[in-house]
This record gives structure tokens, C-alpha cells and sequence, in this order.
């Protein structure tokens, strides 16, 4: 069913008014709470389309609300998106609904299946935008869909669901978009990151990226800290307050940091300290630590990581494109990552595990 070549000839990159977001889940329903208001104000006949899961359609209605960890709860109008719980609902005979901008919110283990879903949802110029944690998952998008750009956009917060519709941000950091190829596309999103520096700033900061390959490795290595916080079961702060637990990701992250030398990578700074610099803080005393990780980054007290989330709800993790692949990399250069083995072992054990259950900071030091 080829539908989508109905509109392909109304459809030009300097009008991508038409958006859709693959995934209902928290980063979705962050992107879309901020992204309908702003494109809105560009164009009002603008659309959003969401596809996700039916217990997520009460969350996407015409108002949602946002917050985070240093601001008051905001309403937005959202009439401009409609929710769908699969492509095929969302395409009939009678209307192709193409969209000009597609960004894919899935987690990185569910990007092999959705490539098999959203074609007729594109046309010849539809841009894809990946916005998966971790390293790697891009490559399969670009291979199903060799003739379209493809694009990665990196969130360095956690999101987490307060209620209906409400999406919460508990950290800090700003949203990062590869660069454009072609001028079209840049001067739209160029358009499109004003509107969220000038509607969003304070909630939803938005910015280019001229190296999301280094930026990527990068947030690699802050995200070791997602497989910690899982094993801890603690809040994301709580296990940061736990000088086990930060010794076990300073030693993950010294063994991503041997790799990405190896690799020739030079990691930029995406937290007020350098990367090399990210285990030392982490290794400082408890009586100290607090201050300084203050300074870094800030933290909603209840924040817990995405992994934390997927074990909660006995869903598979993205380990394998996070540790997986500083252990991969490291393989090439015979690079040992002991401590990187030790945690996707046990976060793959507690994957199969039919009970919830903390690893100490103890066992994963050999104490």
C-alpha cells in the first residue's frame, strides 16, 4: 500500500509544517507538549501526529502540561496534534497523512521494529529525526531509508509523567540537533530553535550540534550512570549520594573515556566540568561530593533514570547501546572494561528476573 505518494507534490522542506512523533512514551510527550505550541506560532495550519500505545492517548488531548525541576507547572494548547495507536490507523484511502518532519522518540530497542512501520508516513523529502539515547541505533534508520536525511537529536534530561497529559523534566541540559545538509532544512529548524529559545528557554533549551558524533560518545558516558541507578533502585540522587555507587560509574566511565582516546574522539563538554574530569568529581568524599555535583548539573530529588523505569515495567534495556557499546568499541583495541562487563551482566539478569531487586555497590566493587 503505497498511499503516501498522493501529496508528494505539495510537499517542499522550506514549508515542513506537517510533524510526527513515532513513540508516546516521556521524551515524546515532552517534544510534543513543546513543539505544538511553536509550531503553531509558525504556521497554524501546522499538525502534529502522534503514534504510540493506547493507554498513552488520554496524555496527547488538546491541552498538556509541562514542568521541571525549577519552574511552575505550565498548560499548553496542543489542538493542533492527534493521537493514532498505530501507522495503519493513522492512513486510510481517503487521506495519506505524510509528514515533512518525523522524529523517532522510541527507545533504541524498538527502532528495528518501527522502521518496518512508519513508510507510509513519509514522502520523498521527509526529514527523520532520531532522538535515541546511546550509540548506534541511527546506523539502522539510515540503511532502511537510504534516499531520506537522517538526523540524531540528543536529550541529556530524564523526563518523568506527573499525571495525565503533565510531562515533568527532573535535570538539567540543553537539547541538541544535528546539523542540517541542505540550506531548506537548516533555515527551518533554524526557525523552528528560535521559537523554542524564545517560548521554552527556561523548560525545553534547544540548540545545533556540529559533532553529534563526539557529542553521542559524550552523553555515552554520562549515561553509564542509567545502569547504576537501575541496579541501585534508589532515586538517581540517592545513588549519587552513595560513594559505592559513584566508584562503580568513575571506573565504567575511565573505561569509556580509554575507548573513546582510542577511537581518536574528542569528547565535549556537556556538564560544567570536562569529561575526563566527570570520574574525579565522582571520587571525591562524601562530605564534598554534594556541593560540587551541585555546581554540575541540577537534579530533581525524586528522579529516577530511564533503565530504572524499563526494569520497573519489565521491559528490555537499551545496555547494549550504552555499556554494550563502550564494550564493543573497547574489543577492537583489546581495552578491558571490567566493570562495564560486571553491570550489563547483572542489568541483563534483572531483565529476566521476575522479582525487582538492588545490587550493591559492594558486590559490583568485589568488597
Amino acid at each position: 500500500m503505497n498511499l503516501h505518494k498522493t501529496r508528494l507534490a505539495s510537499n517542499t522542506t522550506d514549508q515542513m509544517h506537517r510533524h510526527g512523533i513515532i513513540g508516546a512514551g516521556l521524551i515524546g510527550g515532552y517534544l510534543t507538549a513543546h513543539l505544538a505550541p511553536v509550531l503553531h506560532n509558525i504556521d497554524s495550519n501546522s499538525s502534529i501526529t502522534v503514534i504510540g500505545r493506547g493507554y498513552a492517548r488520554d496524555d496527547f488531548g488538546t491541552e498538556m502540561s509541562i514542568s521541571d525541576f525549577a519552574t511552575h507547572t505550565k498548560t499548553l494548547n496542543t489542538c493542533n496534534v492527534t493521537f493514532y495507536e498505530a501507522v495503519t490507523h493513522s492512513v486510510s484511502t481517503e487521506q495519506s497523512l505524510t509528514v515533512d518532519v518525523l522524529w523517532l522518540t522510541v527507545k533504541c530497542t524498538a527502532i528495528a521494529s518501527v522502521v518496518n512501520e512508519i513508510g507510509p508516513l513519509l514522502h520523498d523529502r521527509t526529514v527523520i529525526i532520531c532522538c535515541q539515547n546511546g550509540i548506534g541505533s541511527d546506523a539502522i534508520v539510515r540503511d532502511a531509508f537510504p534516499k531520506h536525511q537522517v538526523y540524531r537529536a540528543m536529550f541529556p534530561f530524564n523526563v518523568v509523567k506527573l499525571g495525565v497529559g503533565h510531562f515533568h523534566r527532573g535535570s538539567s541540559g540543553t537539547v541538541m540537533l544535528e546539523n542540517m545538509v541542505e540550506k531548506s532544512e537548516h533555515d527551518y529548524f533554524s526557525e523552528l530553535i528560535n521559537g523554542f529559545k524564545q517560548q521554552f528557554y527556561d523548560t525545553f533549551p534547544l540548540d545545533w550540534c556540529d559533532d553529534m558524533d563526539a557529542l553521542l560518545w559524550a552523553k555515552c558516558q554520562v549515561n553509564l550512570t542509567n545502569s547504576v541507578n537501575a541496579l541501585s533502585n534508589m532515586s538517581l540522587k540517592n545513588t549519587l549520594l552513595n560513594k559505592g555507587y559513584r566508584r562503580v560509574i568513575a571506573q565504567m566511565m575511565r573505561e569509556h573515556l580509554q575507548v573513546c582516546e582510542a577511537l581518536g574522539i574528542k569528547l565535549p563538554k556537556i556538564t560544567k566540568v570536562s569529561a575526563k574530569m566527570i570520574p574525579r568529581v565522582l571520587s571525591l568524599p562524601d562530605w564534598l561530593f554534594p556541593s560540587i555535583a551541585k555546581s554540575m548539573v541540577d537534579i530533581d530529588p525524586a528522579a529516577k533514570l530511564s533503565m530504572w523505569w524499563d526494569l520497573e515495567l519489565h521491559r528490555n534495556t537499551e545496555i547494549d547501546y550504552i555499556n554494550g557499546a563502550t564494550i564493543n568499541a573497547a574489543r577492537k583495541f583489546n581495552i578491558p572494561t571490567p566493570m562495564n562487563d560486571k553491570v550489563l551482566t547483572h542489568i541483563k539478569a534483572l531483565e529476566q528476573s521476575p522479582q525487582r531487586y538492588a545490587v550493591s555497590a559492594q558486590m559490583l566493587l568485589g568488597e
